[in-house]
């Protein structure tokens, strides 16, 4: 994905979607939703929108002439995923509105927004945003209550707003150039700058000198050490304790309200970041052995008999029934 080349207010640039084919992108892209023509606005609609899957996250570079855009009861129904969006400021200016919140965004802020509750933009004039789209599956095991941001402007100016801003959308302009082993680690590095942002903000600070307990703070810090050294052979939870000077003890204390062991988790990371590399065709060139190593499995015989055992495949037919997929519907 390149961002487009296109300047708001720049007279006479046509843009290559009307405004029914502009609502039908933003549908395929994220979920259901109405984009309508600003009220304010007599012009014709121009608007662009282009996509790139980064491992987990969706990233989209989005341009156009004033827009309402709904996210709607009746639309939440559709779709049974919850995604949360975070929505980057590039130009122009846009005003958010969920959980009975406004968050009015300057070039450099960001909000959160979650698909599986009603919101609105609104864009007064023409604008450009990048959205990067959070599972929220994943979204939940790094950030600690992600949903307390929900319609709030994260300004630039404060904490590590801005950086993680300038990170995103440097990112969204060099899609094109970024293999899928590089786009696996920039996943992570997005992931951790987000949870560290959105940690670390005055407001957030103050709510978790209250709501926090010491347990649950070690838990969020614990997960997101796994998943930044899934591929390192010492991630066991000996090493894991040590690394955050409490016991081996204490460490499977943490997870007794958790659905899995911490062995346990490591391997389903490990699993899932190996699946995504299966069915990925930038990683075509890698061998499923080389995957399984660099996501962490060591001994290839145990990856393959695990991998059928949670997905139902072994690693080599997963990947080709995947890649065929692809190939046909392209």
């Amino acid at each position: 994905m390149t961002t487009p080349d296109y300047h708001p207010g720049q007279a006479g640039l046509a843009l290559p979607a009307s405004l029914e084919q502009f609502d039908c992108q933003v549908t395929d892209t994220f979920f259901p939703m109405d984009c309508e023509t600003a009220r304010d606005y007599a012009g014709e609609f121009r608007g662009i929108l282009d996509s790139r899957q980064l491992g987990q996250l969706g990233f989209a570079a989005v341009k156009s002439t004033p827009l309402d855009v709904y996210r709607r009861r009746r639309h939440i129904g559709q779709v049974s995923d919850s995604t949360y969006l975070v929505k980057v400021q590039v130009e122009g200016q846009s005003l958010v509105m969920q959980r009975g919140r406004e968050a009015l965004l300057q070039p450099g802020d960001f909000t959160v927004c979650l698909s599986s509750e009603p919101y609105e933009l609104h864009f007064a004039c023409d604008y450009s945003q990048v959205v990067l789209a959070v599972p929220s599956s994943l979204m939940e095991d790094c950030v600690h209550q992600p949903e307390r941001h929900l319609g709030m402007r994260m300004e630039s100016s404060e904490g590590a707003n801005g950086l993680f801003s300038q990170f995103v959308i440097s990112i969204a302009r060099k899609l094109d150039t970024i293999d899928g082993v590089l786009a696996q680690r920039l996943e992570a590095n997005v992931i951790d700058l987000l949870a560290t942002t959105l940690g670390y903000t005055q407001e957030t600070q103050r709510r978790d000198l209250h709501s926090n307990g010491v347990k649950i703070e070690y838990l969020h810090r614990i997960k997101q050490f796994i998943r930044k050294h899934l591929e390192d052979e010492r991630l066991a939870p000996e090493w894991i304790a040590a690394a955050h000077n409490i016991s081996t003890r204490y460490l499977h204390m943490l997870f007794e309200n958790e659905s899995v062991s911490v062995s346990r988790y490591i391997q389903n990371m490990r699993l899932h970041v190996s699946r995504l590399a299966l069915s990925d065709p930038s990683f075509a060139h890698f061998t499923v052995c080389e995957i399984a190593y660099r996501s962490g499995f060591k001994d290839s015989s145990h990856f393959s008999r695990v991998f059928k055992s949670e997905f139902g495949e072994a690693p080599a037919r997963f990947r080709k029934l995947s890649l065929d997929g692809r190939a046909a519907d392209t």
